[in-house]
């Protein structure tokens, strides 16, 4: 059966290189911001008990029900580097497309397809984007999400459960998703492994909310209201996260409802909305999850789709929208390694060191060692870099291809050209 997994197998070890290569370049040219070195420290500390971290100023642990990360605490003991982190991230995002396979493959879908399904979500912008962001520890979300689908396909009580608090592990929002799901299959599918996994997402929301009210401490969470802010914005996101499987979610008709909370979170936030841009975020991973596991309903029920998943993934990945470097036109960014040097020497550091906001990216390196500190206080001379690299000569200039020359950088950035060398 394993063999029929090669292509989607093949495929998830491409998306492994080729982003752990883009991030290791992001890091290096500290262009990471400030959650990557708060989940390092916060990891890095949690191997003596605490969740603590000079990023957020407080335990992670107020900040998100988070537990789950004690399971990373052991890695980052033996390699304390934030390559590792990044490391990590890939792997858990590239690693989701192969349970996904093995669920299409238990709803009757033929190898291809399923291998089709599975190949499509890696090549999703929100995919992409969750390997090129920062940290977050919802990029574990679906892989547990597609593990868990195929335990509830197999009624398998204990692989249900055992996948449902691994999910509510993650963050407080997965209780709700977790129980929403529980009690559908409770109506619609099994009916004792629903109860049981509904049982187990109060138990762990009455013990979370519980524990933060006698602590007097709040979970950190976006503001929501029920005005809906930038209408178009959240119809283009919907569309972008169901091109890249043709549209094929739109298949299972009224069972798309079961989508309600996943929109909910994403449609209803205010203050910081979530438009097309920020659809490589991690708060998009549940939504990303159910639509990936629609799909494979989706081409099931219309076979003949299952032709125009990966074109349409790859248009939508090349020319439509994709948040991170592997778009025509952008470049890996030029590392000063000048300043990643400096910022070494902070991760060295034998003495406390406080950085200001604008160094985000030293902190993201040298946040592995506790001594380090980022000011929680506004930074006025912040300077936000463009975003991405377009400069090809910039870039091949700094890996010693072409004539050598010096180049005005903004975080890895090229901004302007100086006389040649």
């Amino acid at each position: 059966m394993f063999k029929e997994f090669k292509p989607v197998a093949v495929a998830a070890v491409a998306f492994v290189v080729v982003y752990v290569a883009l991030d290791l370049n992001k890091l290096y040219a500290l262009r990471y911001g400030a959650d990557l070195g708060t989940f390092a420290q916060t990891i890095v500390n949690m191997a003596h008990g605490s969740s603590w971290n000079y990023g957020e100023w407080r335990p992670h642990l107020e900040v998100h029900d988070s537990w789950l990360l004690y399971a990373l605490a052991p890695i980052m003991a033996l390699f304390p580097r934030t390559e590792t982190l990044v490391a990590v991230q890939v792997f858990a995002v590239a690693a989701a497309a192969i349970p996904l396979a093995f669920f299409g493959r238990e709803i009757g879908l033929s190898p291809r397809a399923a291998n089709v399904v599975a190949i499509a979500y890696l090549l999703t912008p929100s995919a992409q984007g969750f390997s090129y962001d920062n940290f977050s520890e919802n990029v574990f979300v679906p892989l547990i999400a597609f593990s868990g689908a195929v335990a509830v396909r197999r009624r398998s009580p204990l692989g249900t459960l055992v996948a449902a608090q691994l999910l509510m592990g993650l963050k407080e929002d997965e209780i709700f998703f977790v129980a929403w799901l529980a009690a559908a299959c409770a109506l619609f599918w099994d009916r004792r492994i629903g109860v049981a996994a509904l049982v187990l997402a109060g138990a762990n929301g009455g013990l979370y909310y519980g524990i933060e009210r006698a602590l007097g401490t709040q979970s950190n969470a976006p503001q929501y209201a029920l005005g809906i802010e930038d209408v178009g914005g959240k119809l283009t996101l919907a569309a972008l996260l169901l091109l890249p499987f043709a549209f094929s979610p739109l298949a299972i008709g009224r069972w798309l409802l079961l989508a309600l909370p996943f929109l909910v979170e994403i449609v209803f936030a205010h203050h910081n909305p979530y438009e097309p841009s920020r659809i490589g975020t991690h708060y998009t991973a549940p939504l990303l999850s159910f639509v990936a596991i629609a799909a494979a309903f989706g081409v099931l029920r219309w076979p003949r789709i299952t032709a125009y998943v990966i074109p349409c993934a790859l248009v939508t990945m090349l020319f439509i929208f994709n948040d991170t470097a592997l778009r025509p036109g952008r470049w890996p960014f030029v590392v000063d390694w000048n300043a990643y040097a400096r910022a070494t020497e902070a991760r060295n550091t034998k003495t406390p060191l406080l950085l200001r906001r604008r160094d985000e990216g030293i902190w993201a390196v040298a946040a592995v060692n506790p001594l380090v500190r980022l000011d929680p206080r506004p930074d006025p001379h912040f300077v936000a870099c463009p975003g991405y690299n377009t400069n090809a000569a910039a870039f091949f200039s700094s890996i010693g291809i072409g004539p050598r020359r010096e180049w005005k950088l903004c975080g890895g950035v090229p901004v302007s050209e100086n006389a040649a060398r």
